[in-house]
């Protein structure tokens, strides 16, 4: 893996178990006729909209106080930056403000669906363009502002990461702009696993996270690189302010 990675395009299908994972249903619950009519309408539309890319730097394990995370028995650390783009937020904000109250929910919860699919595709980017065997190499993703990883050291992730190349702005708040944004860590090796995959809820330990989702096996074709420079804790993109 190189020091650092360049801007990366994130190829980015938006899942319909995802939509509706984001509109909190639970799994194998299908919703009104009504409703998946809307979805399915909605889906369409935002697989035109969203403009997934990310980026990545690899750091050295002693440097994750830098970064407010307390060093671990680990061979190395990754930060990243993933954003779905303005424009599936904005077509949402439009369709809420026009009175289509529950297509503008839907798209919403399309955007929550790319930004953390985009996360998933950019973690399998980092250990190898999605190759399964190189899974057990990487941790589960954290975010600042879960656990004990506060939100403020979005500010420090921010100076390392080229965000304004992937197109992501932090607030005096420290949250991202566009919402449906993600920043993350990642430990590298078997001994820095905390819940092992690049789809962290698969191994994750805290099986009651209202957040958690079914791992994704279609990581086949995770992204395809741009140079740098072509082109809201850390996870801003739920539907639920999450």
């Amino acid at each position: 893996m190189s020091a650092r990675g360049p801007i990366v395009s994130l190829s980015v299908r938006i899942a319909r178990d995802e939509l509706l994972h984001f509109l909190e249903y639970p799994p194998g619950h299908q919703p009104p006729a009504r409703i998946d009519k809307l979805a399915i309408q909605v889906l369409s539309e935002a697989r035109q909209l969203v403009d997934a890319r990310g980026s990545f730097l690899e750091l050295p394990v002693a440097q994750a106080e830098e970064i407010g995370l307390e060093p671990i028995d680990a061979e190395g650390l990754v930060i990243g930056l993933v954003t779905a783009g303005v424009a599936i937020e904005s077509r949402a904000h439009e369709l809420v403000s026009g009175g289509e109250l529950t297509r503008g929910l839907i798209m919403d919860a399309a955007g929550s669906a790319a930004a953390e699919e985009a996360a998933d595709r950019l973690s399998a980017h980092i250990v190898g363009e999605g190759d399964d065997s190189k899974a057990e190499a990487v941790s589960c993703r954290l975010s600042p502002g879960y656990g004990r990883w506060q939100l403020e050291s979005q500010r420090v992730l921010f100076k390392l990461l080229p965000h304004a190349e992937v197109g992501v702005v932090l607030n005096e708040s420290c949250l991202m702009v566009p919402r449906k944004s993600i920043s993350f860590a990642m430990w590298l090796g078997p001994q820095g696993a905390i819940g092992t995959g690049v789809a962290g809820c698969e191994g994750c330990a805290h099986p009651h996270c209202r957040y958690r989702r079914k791992a994704r096996r279609d990581l086949e074709s995770p992204a395809t690189s741009k140079p740098t420079g072509q082109t809201s804790g850390g996870r801003n993109a739920s539907s639920s302010t999450h």
